[in-house]
């Protein structure tokens, strides 16, 4: 009796499960040439977007570093321990001043970048789970 409840139960729930698939999946229309233009010029036009701010956070990220080096590497050239360490601290503190700006720079234009094909997609008639998805695997760059 127990046994056949459990399976009764596992079978609902099995139907209850497909079902839900089956109604996501339906009936869908072949998306208009006009439509496949729009949302791949707009996936151009976002992914070139985040692609160029990975080069200007790269680039602001190198030139922190190249200037926190030399910084350093002078500090070691004064005499006077207190002076030296505030020549250090001041290298480190402009280093991290410099890479939080830039890191802040880079999520607000991925952000908007994002915003922008989010707003602009839906001009274009057409939909796909994965956008909506995408700005997630985003948030690591």
């Amino acid at each position: 009796m127990r046994n056949t409840v459990i399976q009764v139960l596992l079978g609902i729930s099995v139907l209850l499960a497909n079902s839900s698939v089956f109604a996501q999946q339906g009936i869908s229309k072949a998306p208009r040439a006009a439509d496949i233009s729009c949302i791949q010029y707009l996936i151009e036009e976002r992914d070139t977007s985040l692609a160029n701010m990975t080069v200007s956070w790269s680039s602001s990220v190198k030139e922190a570093l190249e200037a926190r080096r030399d910084a350093e590497k002078a500090s070691w050239d004064v005499p006077d321990y207190k002076q030296r360490r505030v020549a250090q601290r001041k290298a480190w503190s402009d280093y991290d001043k410099i890479l939080r700006a830039a890191n802040k720079a880079k999520t607000k234009e991925r952000v908007q970048a994002w915003k922008k094909f989010d707003n602009d997609r839906q001009q274009c008639e057409v939909y796909s789970p994965e956008m909506m998805a995408g700005s997630a695997h985003d948030k690591n760059l």
